[in-house]
């Protein structure tokens, strides 16, 4: 407000910032998250969804590194094939 005096010129700066940060959290990040990881978009937005629902902050940091290691665990275990096969591609 005291930059640029009026509460018109003061708000657009920061809702174009929460719009571009949204859109990347939200869209482009799990895309590309799974590409690199060669895992499922809806698997990794639900894993970063549920992670830090249940942890917060921490549980984003996390999510994704948490599921890769549980996609290369169920590929090589037996039992476990048809986990590796809904989280991958």
């Amino acid at each position: 407000m005291l930059q640029f005096g009026s509460l018109g010129q003061a708000v657009p700066p920061p809702a174009l910032f929460v719009v571009i940060s949204s859109l990347e959290g939200m869209l482009l990040k799990p895309c590309l998250m799974g590409r690199v990881g060669r895992m499922n978009n809806v698997a990794v937005f639900v894993g970063l969804l549920f992670w830090g629902w249940l942890w917060g902050m921490w549980g984003l940091l996390l999510a994704f590194p948490l599921m890769m290691v549980l996609k290369t665990v169920a590929d090589r275990v037996e039992g476990f094939r048809p986990i590796g096969e809904l989280l991958g591609e």
